[in-house]
């Protein structure tokens, strides 16, 4: 298992690309991924736990370039 932290957004990030991204890697429903993006949006510190580390560094890279600040916790 790995943690993800969300802790902003930068001007023109690209939500659709950002939900659609954690619903393939988690298979969270479309209403907690929007949920998650609206936090972010909203200067909310979002904390997420995936599978794995490689899952969870999929996603951060991902996000980065949809314009989303996050990075992963190391335990």
């Amino acid at each position: 298992m790995a943690k993800i932290i969300f802790t902003g957004w930068e001007v023109g990030m690209r939500g659709i690309p950002f939900i659609e991204l954690l619903r393939e890697k988690t298979n969270i429903s479309l209403t907690l991924a929007k949920d998650i993006k609206e936090g972010i949006v909203n200067n909310e510190i979002i904390d997420l736990t995936v599978a794995s580390d490689l899952i969870a560094s999929e996603i951060v890279t991902e996000a980065r370039k949809n314009g989303v600040i996050c990075e992963i916790v190391i335990k």
